[in-house]
């Protein structure tokens, strides 16, 4: 609030004795016919005296803030009081300063969900939105999108004193940023494939490893077609798309920034040099970065995401193991299609993975899960929109963790694939309500039970939805619960598709586990330490070894969680002994 002159005027009457309607009459009536209630007017008042206690301490003038905010009730402390008021009306407000506490420019009750969350200055605050882009409001529990719009508002209002918020926050990218742009190699940045222009004395198309002309299978011209023709193997928005477009941008940026030279003449040296560089991607300003989104949109267009770098940190062992995996498939892939000689990945000795491919010893443990569960069923009954949002969170975590789902399959999972079973959840099947068919990794179709509880949690999603859960005809098993108004969720909406992505069922994990960890650090502080991969893969882990501790086969349980092989779903063995929980 910034107080006018009747405003202070008001205040200095009633540090003075004024009674309250005589105030309310003279000095806050908007007009004859509307006289503010006493009550009313000693709200304003506080409000006046606060803003006031606020600008006293952006000065550094603690003894004015005491003054204002905590008169004494003698005629000396009332004269000081007012006193006091007359320097502040002189000092006026002080620009937002990057030391200043969030408490002194911010309304008090999102003052502290933000120090809650250990944002305690303006410069912490500016740090969180350009480290996690426009979602970075997700991080602070209680904090919606549109106090997040208006803090960015205010925050980019000050710019000048609090250092600029980045294109990925703000929406608003620099000039430079529409279309396809070429790659370059003086201090250029890398971009994203679908943004990538190749030089063209680096395009590939006079590559030393290219095949014959006569001999290739695809109607690509240069890497970049090339590498577009391998990835159109997969549909447009699957995980593998994305995860392979990810290492195939990550080495084609790579090879023509860091060696000035095509992806079509990569030699093996090249390859182990990439090696060296997954292991800690140099310079870092160049290659890592916030994990953003790859555009951002304004006004309808589309733009690049000046913000976006192939890393957001060092990769684990696995990970460039993986790394190499991939791209030595997509070169023996465009040497099988004649557009290349030869795959200088081929013979190279490859890193090894880690021994296990899963950490199943990461899987939710049985007392986080107990508490957890009794947690969503206690705030899955508050009223309104809370209660409806928590019912979202009951029914998505209790799908993951009673299901073993991967989560991209339970974000395509849809209600028309279910069906109850006959004798379910009597006699030789207690708890068991029916069963989902998914389709899982590489097309494999597989059924998966559908406990009791689950279906108890969806069923009171689906109530929120308005969907009748005795009618299951096609519609996702979870979606959001008020229509979202982002580019890709119009498209989506257009596509017929109205539930999550996978990520977008992810960072809706992530929102619940943030508020559990938040109720357990209130609560149950002793549970913090184990609640910290409260992740989709976490609960599947959670799944797998509390069948193995309940005796289930593993061939059932391979069946079960789409395993490839046995030896994989056999890792659960390994994992801890959790006790029976229902």
């Amino acid at each position: 609030m910034q107080p006018s002159r009747a405003h202070l005027a008001a205040l200095r009457a009633w540090l003075q004795g004024v009674p309250l309607d005589a105030i309310g009459g003279r000095w806050l009536a908007t007009d004859a016919d509307s006289i503010p209630e006493p009550r009313e007017t000693l709200a304003t008042l506080h409000t006046i005296r606060d803003a006031l206690v606020a600008r006293a301490r952006v000065h550094g003038r603690e003894d004015l803030a005491i003054a204002v905010g905590q008169p004494g009730r003698s005629g000396v402390a009332m004269d000081s009081a007012v006193d006091a008021v007359r320097q502040l009306e002189g000092l006026g407000t002080q620009a937002p300063q990057p030391k200043h506490g969030v408490h002194l420019w911010l309304a008090a009750p999102l003052a502290r969900r933000l120090q809650a969350a250990g944002i305690d200055t303006l410069a912490d605050l500016v740090a969180l939105a350009n480290a996690r882009g426009r979602s970075w409001w997700r991080r602070v529990p209680r904090v919606g999108p549109l106090a997040a719009s208006r803090l960015v508002t205010f925050l980019d209002a000050h710019r000048k004193a609090l250092g600029p918020l980045g294109a990925h926050v703000t929406g608003a990218p620099s000039p430079m940023t529409t279309g396809s742009q070429a790659l370059q190699l003086d201090a250029g940045a890398p971009l994203p494939f679908e943004a990538m222009r190749l030089p063209d004395a680096l395009d590939g198309r006079a590559g030393a490893n290219r095949a014959a002309l006569a001999r290739c299978m695809i109607r690509a011209r240069d890497d970049h077609e090339a590498i577009s023709s391998w990835l159109s193997q997969w549909p447009e928005a699957s995980t593998t798309r994305r995860a392979y477009r990810k290492e195939a941008e990550r080495f084609l940026a790579w090879v023509i920034l860091e060696r000035g030279k095509a992806f079509a003449d990569a030699i093996a040296d090249d390859c182990l040099a990439y090696r060296t560089f997954l292991a800690d991607p140099q310079p870092a300003a160049r290659w890592r970065g916030p994990q953003v989104p790859r555009v951002v949109t304004v006004a309808g267009t589309v733009f690049h995401n000046p913000a976006w770098r192939p890393f957001t940190g060092l990769l684990s062992p696995r990970s460039a193991a993986y790394s190499e995996t991939v791209l030595a498939g997509l070169f023996a892939w465009l040497v099988a299609q004649g557009y290349l000689d030869s795959n200088p990945w081929e013979g190279m000795l490859r890193t090894r993975r880690v021994a296990d491919a899963i950490d199943v010893d990461r899987a939710v443990s049985s007392k986080v899960w107990l508490a957890l569960a009794a947690w969503l069923d206690e705030r899955a009954q508050a009223p309104g929109e809370e209660g409806s949002r928590m019912r979202l969170f009951r029914a998505a975590l209790v799908l993951l963790r009673d299901t073993g789902l991967r989560v991209a399959e339970a974000a395509a999972a849809d209600r028309a694939d279910m069906r109850a079973l006959a004798g379910a959840g009597e006699g030789s099947r207690p708890g068991l309500w029916g069963e989902l068919r998914i389709v899982g990794k590489g097309g494999k179709v597989r059924l998966v039970p559908i406990s009791l509880r689950t279906h108890a949690a969806l069923a009171s999603h689906w109530a929120d939805r308005g969907l009748d859960a005795q009618t299951l005809g096609p519609a996702p098993l979870l979606a959001p619960l008020t229509e979202t108004t982002t580019p890709r969720a119009r498209a989506k909406a257009v596509a017929g598709r109205g539930g999550y992505s996978d990520r977008g069922l992810r960072s809706l994990v992530e929102r619940a586990a943030d508020l559990f960890r938040d109720h357990l650090a209130r609560h149950e502080p002793a549970l913090l330490p184990q609640s910290q991969a409260l992740n989709p893969h976490a609960f599947r882990h959670a799944f797998g070894t509390q069948a193995t501790a309940d005796g289930v086969q593993l061939d059932e349980l391979q069946a079960c969680m789409g395993h490839a092989t046995m030896a994989t779903t056999a890792l659960y063995k390994k994992g801890r002994r959790a006790p029976t929980v229902g």
